[in-house]
């Protein structure tokens, strides 16, 4: 019993430290994913380094963005939002 008790603080802190910093990232993680899942052709997306483009094709990890001056070929995960 005595052993439970000095463990307790540990405990708590672990559980507040749960709470505060993982479950909001891993909603955040969610609704990144639900969003890049959601991309159409068509649609205008910015990257997270801020390249501004319109999905042409998307493969199964692969988006292609149209540019003013041609085309990239970028990772699905580093859509970051719509403008």
């Amino acid at each position: 019993m005595n052993d439970l008790i000095t463990l307790l603080p540990l405990i708590t802190i672990f559980i507040f430290f749960y709470a505060l910093l993982y479950i909001p990232q891993r909603r955040r993680n969610k609704k990144h994913r639900e969003f890049i899942n959601n991309i159409q052709i068509g649609d205008n997306v910015v990257t997270e380094s801020g390249i501004h483009g319109r999905v042409t094709t998307i493969n199964k990890e692969q988006i292609t963005l149209v540019l003013k001056k041609g085309e990239i070929i970028i990772n699905k995960s580093y859509i970051q939002e719509k403008p």
